[in-house]
């Protein structure tokens, strides 16, 4: 909490800061605006950086280099050819680098857990609703009566696991709504997924994938993928 607390203290107090420079004309050509949106960016690419979360890394990276355009003058690469690098950069990374293989907080590991501490929280309703914008978080869905989850995923880094949970009925869905996010699933083996997600300039990865062909319980996702990265792991 302490350490959150001097996160955000710093965070208003360069904010304000900004927004004095920037009406005595000390920024340049940056607004204050941009420089607000930036100082939120930051804790999500260190914090992308110590889980080696590429889609938290490189997009963030991108949009403050689209903020920066003109003074940096790189005009000319901005919009869409950094946040095409970024979403290549990302994708090839991943697939290189599959989170088994990453480091931990403490060394490297094969496990798909023991990953560093962060936000950590847990739903058991039939109906979860999971908001996630400019933070990292840890979240477990725990309900043995699951149907719905609504996922919402904004210039962060998220991971959501399943395997605690078990379906109401034989279906159950997830809506999801990632933007400029690097958002990771952990779904139960037992359970077959049907992707019919909407992915633009970003994309969806299935890690240990089983035979669906076998399961009764469906999980259909559904919603937006865009700038960002989801990696299915199945557990």
């Amino acid at each position: 909490m302490k350490g959150k607390n001097l996160i955000w203290g710093l965070f208003f107090i360069l904010a304000g800061a900004a927004v004095i420079l920037s009406k005595l004309g000390l920024l340049g050509g940056v607004s204050a605006l941009s420089v607000v949106i930036s100082l939120l960016l930051i804790p999500i690419i260190v914090n992308s950086i110590r889980r080696l979360n590429f889609w938290g890394i490189f997009c963030p990276l991108a949009v403050m280099a689209i903020l920066f355009a003109e003074p940096l003058g790189i005009e000319k690469l901005t919009p869409f050819p950094v946040l095409i690098t970024a979403v290549c950069l990302s994708i090839g990374l991943s697939l290189i680098f599959p989170y088994r293989y990453r480091m931990t907080q403490k060394k490297w590991s094969g496990r798909v857990y023991g990953k560093p501490e962060s936000t950590k929280n847990s739903y058991d309703g039939e109906n979860v609703q999971i908001n996630a914008s400019f933070a990292g978080a840890t979240n477990y869905i725990t309900s043995q009566q699951f149907k719905k989850a609504d996922i919402f995923c904004h210039y962060s880094g998220s991971e959501v696991y399943f395997d605690g949970a078990d379906m109401a009925e034989n279906r159950a869905e997830i809506n999801l709504d990632v933007l400029c996010s690097g958002l990771e699933l952990y779904i139960p083996r037992e359970w077959m997924v049907r992707i019919e997600a909407d992915c633009r300039a970003g994309g969806i990865t299935e890690e240990g994938a089983t035979n669906s062909a076998k399961l009764d319980k469906t999980l259909v996702i559904r919603g937006r993928i865009k700038a960002s990265g989801v990696t299915i792991t199945y557990v």
